[in-house]
């Protein structure tokens, strides 16, 4: 590979092929104006007004990992303008690309680093997935792995086998993002690499701030090596994160759980099956699998007597 090919990285863009290409090779693809115009403000303006009554009312969320940043989460919830955004066309292109026809919304939540927020360690948002293991040796306990346990400092692409990519997440830039807000750090190529990243802060590898202009969208793979940067500036950078996966994994919010009923009552049927209410291939059923909705609780059958 030539020295420009190992420099270059993704350019904002709009055409499905290109934006496909940097996602197989980097890791990530940058969709330019993928929010715009009014559609954007009101995005603008549900989020940050959402974001300061949780704040105001002290029911905010920190999470335990990272408290000095704000996450606002079950956005399906809290706003007709977010489900627009996981129906974002273009964006539903990239990640059937990557995952299928069938995956699911594993969330859709902001990300809000006020200033003076410090950077997030190294992850991939597929740390869960058991490694490719040896017949001959141990293999990984799904159900033992746990977060924060990568130790690797190398990102180059492994040469043996390495797992497919099970995640896809589209993290909306709802305000500009730049190297001083804490714009999102990356290791481009690294979703190959086949390894967990240490989590230490300062990061202990040379990663790059993924920047735009409010309204442009980064696609990457769940393997991908990243974080959020730190917030020097002295203003808030709002992001909003919709993460996909396929319908064998366990979404991070819980919809059939948590969805308000106005919500589901409203619902596109797309948007109904990727919040997980239509079984695929009988998992997720609740009695009936062909069912294009799932009974919930009250309406299924209890126990009967001849």
């Amino acid at each position: 590979m030539s020295s420009d090919n190992q420099t270059r990285t993704p350019q904002p863009g709009n055409s499905p092929e290109q934006l496909k290409l940097d996602l197989a090779e980097f890791g990530y693809c940058l969709v330019a104006a993928a929010l715009e115009g009014a559609e954007l403000g009101a995005v603008q303006k549900r989020l940050i007004d959402q974001a300061r009554a949780e704040l105001n009312l002290s029911i905010d969320y920190k999470n335990p990992g990272h408290l000095d940043n704000q996450w606002v989460n079950m956005l399906i919830n809290k706003g007709e303008v977010f489900e627009r955004l996981v129906l974002q066309p273009l964006i539903t292109q990239l990640v059937e690309y990557q995952l299928g026809p069938d995956f699911l919304l594993s969330c859709c939540d902001a990300q809000i680093k006020h200033p003076g927020a410090g950077a997030m360690p190294l992850h991939t948002d597929q740390w869960w997935m058991p490694p490719p293991a040896d017949p001959s040796g141990p293999h990984a306990q799904p159900a033992a792995i746990t977060r924060n346990q990568g130790r690797s400092l190398n990102p180059v692409a492994l040469q043996s086998l390495i797992t497919p990519p099970a995640v896809v997440l589209a993290l909306y830039m709802v305000t500009e993002f730049t190297e001083q807000n804490g714009a999102t750090r990356l290791i481009p190529r690294s979703h190959l690499s086949g390894q967990q990243p240490d989590p230490a802060v300062p990061h202990p590898v040379e990663t790059i701030a993924a920047q735009g202009p409010a309204g442009t969208a980064i696609v990457f793979d769940g393997r991908l090596w990243h974080a959020a940067g730190r917030n020097d500036s002295q203003s808030s950078r709002y992001g909003i994160t919709c993460a996909y996966c396929g319908p064998q994994f366990r979404p991070l919010e819980n919809y059939t759980r948590g969805l308000r009923p106005e919500v589901l009552q409203r619902a596109a049927p797309e948007l109904v099956r990727r919040l997980g209410f239509k079984a695929w291939s009988t998992y997720g059923h609740t009695g009936d699998p062909d069912l294009d909705v799932s009974l919930d609780g009250a309406q299924t059958l209890g126990a009967l007597k001849p």
